[in-house]
C-alpha cells in the first residue's frame, strides 16, 4: 500500500540494508530485459519489489527468479513499484511506480522490453484497472498525506501513454476495476469508506455508495475498502474491507448482498474465472482465505508462512494462487504459490523487498 513521504523515508531506512542484501545475494545474473536462454512464450509471474525498485519475473512452476527488470529513475531514492497488471490480449504488461514522480510503465510481454512510460499528474499511483478492450488504464492516486481531501484517478490512453483526464473522485482511491462489459469502472475509496462508479467513456459519475452502514467520515475510515473485483456477469462487486477483517458483496446500486469474515487485514482479492471462489490475501495474519461466493462463506484459510501478504494473482484455470508478501525489516519479501484444490503451499521463494504487486499470464504473444 502507498505511503506518504515521511513514512516512506522511515521504511526506506529500515529496508536499506535488506534491499542491498537481496540485490547483492541474488543468484540471477541475466540481462535485466530478460534472458535469452529461457522460454519467452510460456507462463510467467511478475512481482514488484518496492524497495529495490524492480519487477521480478518468476517461473510459476517453482518460484525461481528468471529476470530482474529495473524501474529505477532516481538512483538514490526508493520510488516503490507498486502494482503490475497484464493487458487483456497479453501482449503488454504495466507497472506503477508510486513515489517521486509517479509513473505508469508499459512493457512488451514477449521479451519484457520497455515500450514507454508516462509521468502521472498525481501525488501517488496504486493499482491499475484496464478496460476489457485494452485501450484505457485507470490509476488511482493513493495519497495518504491528505486523508480528508478527495483525490483523483489518472485515466491513460495506453496506445500512446497519454493522460486523458484526472477526475477528482474520493478520499484515498486505491483500486479501480472495470466491469466485464467495459462500461463502468468501480473505485475503492480507502480513506472515505465508499465505492464510486464512473462511466468509462464519459467519466461521469454513475453511482456512489458507502462501504456499509458502519462507514466512517472522510479522513477517518473504519472499514477502509482497499481492493475490489467484479463478478463475471457484472452483477456483483466484491470489496475487501481492510479494517473490518471482511469482504462484502454489493450490487452496482449499492445494495449489500452479504458480508463474509476473513483473516485479518485483507489486502488484494481476486475471483476465479467462473466467479465461484473469491481468494483473499490477508495481510494481518499471513493467510489466504477462500470464499464460496454462492454460500457467502469462508471455506478455507491457508497459512502462507510469509509476512504481510499483499498482492494476488490467479492462474487461468483457477487452480493456483500466487501471493506477493511484503516481508519485514528483518526478512525479505517472498512470492508464494498455493494450490486451491489441495489448499496447500506449492512453493515459497525469496522475492525482493517490500514485495507488493503480482500478475500472472499463461503465455506471451509474439
Amino acid at each position: 500500500m502507498g505511503t506518504s513521504s515521511d513514512v516512506l523515508i522511515r521504511k526506506g531506512a529500515l529496508f536499506a540494508v535488506l534491499a542491498a542484501l537481496v540485490a547483492g545475494c541474488s543468484s540471477d545474473s541475466s540481462d535485466p530485459n530478460g534472458p535469452a536462454d529461457r522460454d519467452l512464450t510460456g507462463e510467467r509471474l511478475y512481482v514488484t519489489s518496492g524497495f529495490t525498485d524492480e519487477v521480478l519475473r518468476i517461473d510459476p512452476s517453482d518460484g525461481s527468479t528468471v529476470s530482474r527488470i529495473p524501474t529505477e529513475r532516481r538512483r538514490d531514492e526508493v520510488d516503490e513499484p507498486h502494482a503490475v497488471v497484464i493487458s487483456p490480449d497479453r501482449r503488454h504488461w504495466y507497472v506503477t511506480v508510486a513515489h517521486g514522480e509517479p509513473t505508469l510503465w508499459k512493457y512488451e510481454t514477449a521479451g519484457d522490453r520497455l515500450v514507454g512510460r508516462v509521468t502521472l499528474p498525481t501525488a501517488g499511483a496504486a493499482r491499475i484497472g484496464i478496460t476489457p478492450d485494452g485501450t484505457r488504464a485507470f490509476v488511482p492516486d493513493y495519497d495518504r498525506s491528505q486523508p480528508g481531501v478527495p483525490s483523483r484517478v489518472a485515466v491513460v490512453d495506453v496506445a500512446d501513454l497519454s493522460v486523458v483526464a484526472t477526475p477528482v473522485v474520493c478520499g484515498g482511491p486505491h483500486h479501480a476495476q472495470v466491469n466485464p462489459a467495459g462500461e463502468v469502472v468501480a473505485i475503492a475509496c480507502s480513506l472515505s469508506d465508499e465505492i464510486v462508479l464512473l462511466d468509462v467513456s464519459t467519466l461521469e459519475e454513475r453511482g456512489r455508495f458507502p462501504a456499509g452502514p458502519e462507514a466512517g467520515p472522510p479522513g477517518a475510515p473504519v472499514l477502509k475498502p482497499l481492493n475490489l473485483d467484479w463478478s463475471p456477469d457484472g452483477e456483483t462487486i466484491w470489496v475487501g474491507l481492510h479494517l473490518a477483517d471482511a469482504v462484502r458483496a454489493f450490487r452496482p446500486d449499492g445494495e449489500i448482498v452479504g458480508t463474509v469474515a476473513t483473516g485479518t487485514r485483507p489486502a488484494q482479492i481476486a475471483l476465479t474465472a467462473d466467479g465461484g471462489t473469491l481468494v483473499i490475501a490477508n495481510r494481518g495474519d499471513a493467510s489466504l482465505s477462500l470464499v464460496n461466493t454462492e454460500l457467502l462463506a469462508e471455506t478455507a484459510r491457508i497459512p502462507l508462512g510469509a509476512a504481510h501478504p499483499h498482492g494476488l494473482a490467479l492462474d487461468d484455470a483457477g487452480q493456483r494462487a500466487f501471493v506477493s508478501c511484503e516481508g519485514t525489516p528483518q526478512t525479505s519479501g517472498r512470492a508464494v504459490a498455493v494450490s486451491l484444490e489441495t489448499r496447500s503451499v506449492l512453493w515459497s521463494a525469496e522475492a525482493g523487498a517490500y514485495t507488493l504487486g503480482a500478475a500472472y499470464t499463461s503465455a506471451a504473444v509474439d
